[in-house]
Order: C-alpha cells, then sequence, then structure tokens
C-alpha cells in the first residue's frame, strides 16, 4: 500500500482506498498475502496452514469476518447485564418513558422516522429538574419503516453499537454515521442508579455535601467509612449528566469531565483511534482497543474500582460500596443492619463467581494480573478483553479470543462516508467550487497535517499545539505509571483460556517511547489525534467538543460571499445540541476557520454555565482560513466547499 506522504501528490478529488479483501492486518500494517506469507515463515510456522497466521497475529480481512462484524455491530448487546442493568439500571430507565414511546412509535403508522419525539403524559422529574406533562422531547431515536423497536436498541433494553454510530437517510440505515441527536444524557439520567458511573465526572462521593442517610462500609484499610446519601449523589449527578448536549458520551472513569461528541466511523487509515488517539496499538492500529473498551473497558463500571485509588484517589471499597448500595435491583444493595466490606459481600454472598457477573464475556489478558487486581496495559485500560466463549451457542460475538472486535474492526475499516446527495454539493461540484477549495486547502498548508486521501497525518499532536479544551487530552495521564507491556492470547486461542495458551508481544514501537509509556504526543500534558475529513458534511458540529457549532439560518451572506451573523441565540452548542437543535455542517465549518466567528460561538459556549462545567467550549485548533490569513470570503466558502465534498468520491456527484 502506498505511504500517506506519496498520496498527498495526487489530486485531492481522487476517491481514498478502501481495506482491501484477501490482505491481513498485522498489528495495523496492512500486508498482502504474500507479506502474510513471509511474517509466517520468519516465525518457524508452515504458511500454508490458516492457524499460522492467527498464531502469528495476522487477521486475514474477509467478506466473510466483515459481514460478523456487522452482525455484532448491530444486533450483539454492549457492556454486562450485571453492571449496566442489574447496578445501573439503563432498561429500568426507559421504563420511565415507556408510554411515551410507545404512543409516539404507535403514531409513525409504520413509517420510518430519525429522531422520534415523544410528548410526556406526566410531570418528569430527573435531578432538579421537572419536565411537565405535554412536554415534547426529541430522544434522537432512529425508527425504521415497519419497526416498533428503534434502531440500536433491543427488545430486551439492552444497546447496541448502531445507537449512536448509525442513521436512516431516506428509510434507509448509513453504518458510522454519527447519532449526534441522540438524548443520550436523558437515557443515562433517567436510570435509578446512574451514579454508579460517578467516575465518569468529577464527583467525590465521600464530598461532605453529599453527607447524609448513606450506609457505613468497611474500607480496604479496615476504617469504617459513610459513604455518600445515594439520593444526594443521584440528584447531583443526574444535574451534572443533564448538562451534557445532545450527541455527547463520557467514557473514561478518569474523574474528568470531558465529554465527547459521537465521531465517525469512516475508520480505514484513521488511527489512532478515539479523540485522544489512545486507542494506538494493537489489531487494526488500535481500532481493535477501542471496540473493546466499547464493550468491556469503557462500559465495565465496576471494573474502575480496581484502580481507583491510583487514577481517582478514591478507596475501592468506597468506589465498590458506592456502586452498590443503590443498585436497581434491590438483591445487589449492601444489606441493611450490616457494616459489611462491599467486594467481599458481593463476591461471596451475591456473586461467588466473577465471571457471571461482573465479567460476563470478558477475561484478563496475559501480563495484567488476576482479577480484581488487573493492571492496564496499552491495549486495555483495565486489563479486561470482550471474548465471550468459543462454543457458546447462540452468541454472534463467540469465538476465538479477540474475534468480535477485529470482525467489528473489519466492517468498521469497509465503511466509507455516504455520498454527499445535496443540492448545495451538486452546485458547487459544478460551478468549480470544490476544485477551488481544494487549492485554498492546499495555499492554506491544511495539507500538513490533514493528508489526503484520509485527510490525517496519523499522529497525536500534544496539547500545547492543538490548544484545544485539555479535559479530554488529560484523560489517561494517571496511568502512564501504572502501564504494564501489552500482551495478546494467539487469535486461534479458544474461550475460556487454556493454561497452556500462546502469548503475543503487542509491538509499540513508533507509536510509544516504550511499551510501558502512553502513545508519543499524549505526554506530558495530554493531546489529541488529527481527526479525518472524511464525511464532514455527516458529522457536525466540529472538534473533538463539538464547540464549533452553528445553527442553520444564524448567518446571512451577501453577493460577494460576506456574511453577517443574524441569530446570535444559534450560535454555540447552546444553541444547538443542547437544545437537541442540529448543527449545520457548512455554518459549524465557518465557525471553526473564521477567527471571527469562532470568537462569537466560544462566546455563547462560555456564557452557558452547564457547557463551562462539561469543559465544552470549542477553542483551539487556531488555524484559520479568513480574512486576517490572507484570505477572502469567496475563498473562504470554496475551502468549506471542498471540505464539505470529502465523501466517497469527493470529484463526483
Amino acid at each position: 500500500m502506498t505511504s500517506q506522504t506519496a498520496f498527498a501528490k495526487i489530486d485531492l478529488l481522487q476517491p481514498a482506498p478502501t481495506q482491501p479483501l484477501g490482505y491481513y492486518d498485522y498489528f495495523g500494517k496492512l500486508l498482502s498475502p504474500q507479506e502474510a506469507a513471509a511474517v509466517v515463515v520468519n516465525k518457524g510456522l508452515n504458511s500454508n496452514d490458516p492457524i499460522s497466521y492467527q498464531r502469528v497475529g495476522a487477521v486475514k480481512i474477509t467478506q466473510e469476518l466483515i459481514a460478523k462484524g456487522e452482525d455484532i455491530f448491530f444486533n450483539r448487546k454492549i457492556g454486562d447485564t450485571f453492571g449496566l442493568q442489574g447496578v445501573f439500571g439503563f432498561a429500568q430507565g426507559f421504563t420511565k418513558i415507556s408510554n411515551e414511546l410507545g404512543v409516539a412509535i404507535a403514531s409513525l403508522q409504520g413509517q420510518p422516522t430519525t429522531n422520534l419525539k415523544i410528548t410526556l403524559q406526566k410531570d418528569l422529574t430527573i435531578g432538579s429538574r421537572t419536565f411537565l406533562k405535554g412536554t415534547v422531547i426529541n430522544t434522537g431515536l432512529k425508527i425504521l419503516k415497519g419497526q416498533s423497536v428503534a434502531l440500536g436498541n433491543t427488545a430486551g433494553g439492552d444497546l447496541t453499537c448502531a445507537l449512536c454510530h448509525a442513521t436512516l437517510s431516506n428509510g434507509k440505515v448509513i453504518s458510522g454515521v454519527p447519532n449526534g441527536e441522540l438524548a443520550i444524557a436523558l437515557f443515562i439520567a433517567l436510570a435509578p442508579n446512574s451514579a454508579a458511573g460517578f467516575a465518569r465526572l468529577n464527583f467525590n462521593p465521600l464530598d461532605p455535601q453529599y453527607k447524609g442517610n448513606g450506609k457505613t462500609i468497611i474500607d480496604s484499610k479496615g476504617n469504617k467509612v459513610e459513604l455518600a446519601d445515594p439520593e444526594k449523589l443521584e440528584k447531583a449527578f443526574d444535574d451534572a449528566v443533564l448538562d451534557v448536549p445532545f450527541g455527547h458520551f463520557e467514557s473514561s472513569p478518569d474523574g474528568i469531565r470531558n465529554s465527547t461528541q459521537i465521531p465517525s466511523l469512516f475508520t480505514f487509515k484513521n488511527h489512532p483511534y478515539a479523540a485522544s488517539g489512545d486507542g494506538a496499538v494493537g489489531p487494526f492500529a488500535g481500532l481493535s482497543a477501542l471496540n473493546n473498551g466499547v464493550h468491556s473497558s469503557e462500559i465495565n463500571l465496576l471494573a474502575a474500582a480496581q484502580l481507583s485509588a491510583d487514577t481517582l484517589g478514591i478507596d475501592p471499597e468506597v468506589y465498590i460500596g458506592t456502586f452498590l448500595q443503590n443498585a436497581t435491583v434491590p438483591s445487589l444493595r449492601l444489606p441493611e443492619g450490616a457494616i459489611v466490606k462491599p467486594s467481599e459481600w458481593l463476591r461471596g454472598v451475591i456473586a461467588p463467581n466473577p465471571t457471571q457477573a461482573e465479567l460476563e464475556d470478558q477475561i484478563p489478558t496475559p501480563g495484567t494480573g488476576t482479577y480484581p487486581n488487573l493492571r492496564p496495559s496499552l491495549f486495555t485500560y483495565n486489563g479486561l478483553v470482550f471474548s465471550p466463549n468459543t462454543q457458546k451457542p447462540g452468541d454472534i460475538a463467540s469465538g476465538p479470543f479477540l474475534f468480535a472486535e477485529n470482525a467489528m474492526s473489519a466492517f468498521q475499516n469497509s465503511l466509507v462516508p455516504p455520498a454527499n446527495q445535496t443540492s448545495e454539493n451538486w452546485q458547487a461540484l459544478n460551478n468549480n467550487s470544490v476544485k477551488r477549495g481544494a487549492k485554498i486547502f492546499e495555499k492554506a498548508n491544511c495539507a500538513t497535517c490533514h493528508i489526503p486521501p484520509f485527510f490525517t497525518d496519523n499522529k497525536i499532536h500534544p496539547i500545547d499545539d492543538i490548544r484545544t479544551n485539555p479535559a479530554r487530552a488529560q484523560s489517561r495521564l494517571a496511568l502512564n505509571k501504572l502501564l504494564v507491556p501489552p500482551k495478546l492470547y494467539t487469535f486461534n486461542t479458544p474461550v475460556p483460556i487454556p493454561a497452556n495458551a500462546e502469548v503475543l508481544d503487542v509491538p509499540t514501537q513508533g507509536i510509544s517511547d516504550t511499551p510501558t509509556t502512553l502513545p508519543k504526543g499524549i505526554l506530558p500534558k495530554g493531546g489529541y489525534k488529527t481527526t479525518s475529513l472524511r464525511g464532514l458534511y455527516v458529522s457536525a458540529p466540529y472538534l473533538h467538543d463539538g464547540g464549533a457549532a452553528v445553527r442553520a439560518g444564524s448567518l446571512k451572506f451577501d453577493s460577494n460571499g460576506s456574511f453577517t451573523v443574524v441569530n446570535k441565540s444559534g450560535l454555540g452548542l447552546s444553541g444547538t445540541l443542547s437544545q437537541g437543535i442540529p448543527a449545520d455542517a457548512a455554518s459549524s465549518l465557518r465557525a471553526l476557520v473564521d477567527r471571527d466567528l469562532r470568537a462569537l460561538v466560544v462566546k455563547a459556549n462560555k456564557a452557558n454555565p452547564a457547557l463551562v462545567r462539561s469543559n465544552l467550549d470549542g477553542t483551539g485548533h487556531y488555524f484559520y482560513v479568513d480574512r486576517q490569513s490572507g484570505f477572502n470570503s469567496n475563498q473562504q466558502a470554496d475551502l468549506i466547499n471542498f471540505l464539505l465534498a470529502l465523501d466517497d468520491n469527493p470529484g463526483s456527484f
């Protein structure tokens, strides 16, 4: 495959190469069959035996593997029943609006919608807020024609990847497009024990303001500790969750409010992964690590207790006690009238076999220790990997070690941005605005970092260079001194793991200075990856925090291409996703590249206390294409039209 540096010489409007079938992924390197065979032979194995490739860590990219990944993506639940349902109560939360959802879906009369709107049948109180009867709420849920369950929901109340990473267009499912309208904050806050996820935000459960009717426990040092009043903590946590705009999420248990908007999944050659680039090592250049995080590392709420003392300064027994004392299922709550050590009570009485509850479909990776005392690695930040038993009947994710993650990676890498079939793109292509914009893109040196045809340099840039809000960039720093070298079992290893299983060392050369340090660019203060620009027209607003956001109709243009702001209430997240109103792609891109408009957008964001608390402001990435940098309004408009044309075939409609 040609290097991205060489690709920088080609026409910016040519389609990007796609993932080739029959090739092999070898820890992020794309190998031809001949190259993969050479690796196998070099390891002293038989290149005619398919198992040999699995033993060295090579994954053959086939249509069958992609199809299995797609099936898992759309139909396999994420998370564990014990944590997400039994303790947190996701499904229980949905029951609070089940009647409204049913009425709204029935009113569609079988027709599809990209944003199911519900009307409250009674007052609904969440945290300190009361939504009155009759209030219309945008949920962002997608309903396919003739369906009664939303895309990404299962009939049993579980969630799949498609909830956040798929949308509808003309009634058809489009994979990989972020669901920026999704009311994630509402669905989380509805759960009866959402405060079980307190580590996702900057909450100290022992803060005196939450004292009251909390249970007393024994901590890991043998001391008696009074936990937070569960009602006070839940109310405060729900208030904080409701600060977060539509289409945004909190994923890392780091005690930092680092909300990030849902990313698109046009992942081929777009490594490293996640906003801060911490998904960088392992199969598919870190994409399998990211997928594992979704299914295990990030979504497993209880596992964060292992590292809570080191990363949060919270005793693990306090963490587990806070997690359990208001559990949705009464039998999972700490006992009344008894002072216990939460971990011993949980594992001795309720869940004596962790693999059947806490570790549903998850196993420790080699070299990380024994649960519940696992160490993080660059592949898994809690030592766990999602890998259902090989012979588990009826589970589409079952297979040899790491099968599900690699299948989903192959599927995601097969996705390309959908064609931009808007009249605006047709006009911009026909009047050569897109071609002129490509030249502006080069002249403004955008291609220095956003190298075509994937429009990324595949690097993490330090926060001092990129200067966007640092909260997300800092989310992994506390792990740096805790890391162990990343290791995986060979990809032919059955699950449960046999005692004599072969182990692979995950390569980190060129990614991090050592196998036990965070990827280059993250240290010492944090950093952000160079995001690909493909599919921008379906992924507004912009920057990792979505802060570069403008509502449609907020700007007015004259014949010279100059604009004026005609509706200040449409600027920033406060004028868009905080109200469940989509951001306009063209206007938001203009806010990204025009410093005067950006200043107004940032001002609007910073005037909203909820956004300030959530570290969402739209600052940074001070690379402008405006009058001050030598470009006129028409050139700016051409650049924006070029960026909006970066679909599956940018030079064609």
